[in-house]
C-alpha cells in the first residue's frame, strides 16, 4: 500500500500563514511567540488527521432528548518527539483529546562526520495494534523518525502509523516513505526543497527546539 501525503500549505487554510510566523527570523526572540504558533500548527494538523480518521456512531441525551453524532471510531498514540515537538504535541492534544500519548526522545549526536540518533528515553503505552502518530515539528532526514518509530514499536507492532510535522524536507520525506511501513501517512504544514551541509532544512525556520525553549549544548 503507497503512503498518502497530505500538504496543508498547498490548499486555502491558514498553514501558510502560522508557517510564515514560524519562519520569520525577526520573531525568533520571542519564545512564547514561537511557541505559540507551533501549538496552532499543531491543531491545524490535528484537525487534518480527524478529516480522514474512521468514525462511529455516537448518542447522548441531552436536557431535551437524544442527539447521535460522529465520532473517532478510535483513539491514536500521539508520540511526541522531545523536545522540540511539544508545543506540537500540545496543539495536537487540543484536538485529540481523549488520545493516548507517548514520548521519545530522538536526538542528534554530533561528531566530527555528522551526527547519529540517540534514544535515551521512551514512555509509551503498549502498540500492539494501535494507531501510532509520530509528531515531530521538523521533518528533515527522516532518520529522528525512524528511530522514534523503532523504539516505540518495541512495545508492539501499531495497526496503522501517521506522521505530522510542520515542515518536510523533499528528502527527508522521501527517506521516511521508504523506511517507515507500508501505508503509513504523512499530514505536513508545507515542504521545502533542499537540506544544508549540516541536514537542516532549508528555508526551514531554524532549530525549532533552540527556538521554543533556547539553546542546548551540543553533545
Amino acid at each position: 500500500m503507497a503512503s498518502k501525503t497530505h500538504i496543508l500549505n498547498r490548499a486555502p487554510g491558514m498553514a501558510g500563514q502560522l508557517l510564515l510566523n514560524l519562519r520569520d527570523a525577526s520573531k525568533h526572540e520571542d519564545r512564547a511567540a514561537f511557541r505559540w504558533n507551533m501549538q496552532r500548527m499543531g491543531r491545524e494538523l490535528g484537525s487534518a488527521l480527524a478529516q480522514s480518521w474512521p468514525m462511529a456512531k455516537a448518542t447522548c441525551t441531552t436536557p431535551l432528548g437524544t442527539a447521535t453524532e460522529d465520532i473517532p471510531a478510535h483513539q491514536p498514540a500521539m508520540a511526541c518527539i522531545l523536545r522540540a515537538a511539544m508545543p506540537l504535541h500540545h496543539g495536537v492534544l487540543d484536538v485529540w483529546d481523549r488520545a493516548d500519548s507517548a514520548f521519545v526522545s530522538a536526538y542528534r549526536k554530533h561528531h566530527d562526520a555528522g551526527f547519529d540518533i540517540e534514544i535515551e528515553y521512551l514512555g509509551a503505552p503498549a502498540m500492539e495494534g494501535r494507531a501510532l502518530v509520530l509528531i515531530d515539528p521538523m521533518l528533515a532526514t527522516g532518520a529522528s523518525l525512524q528511530a522514534a518509530h523503532d523504539a516505540l514499536c518495541e512495545t508492539g507492532v501499531p495497526a496503522s502509523v501517521h506522521v505530522l510535522a510542520a515542515i518536510a524536507s523533499q528528502e527527508g520525506l522521501a527517506n521516511a516513505q521508504k523506511w517507515l511501513p507500508d501505508g503509513t501517512s504523512f499530514i505536513l504544514g508545507g515542504v521545502d526543497s533542499n537540506l544544508n551541509e549540516h541536514g537542516y532544512i532549508v528555508p526551514g525556520l531554524g532549530d525549532a527546539g533552540d527556538l521554543a525553549f533556547g539553546p542546548k549544548t551540543r553533545a
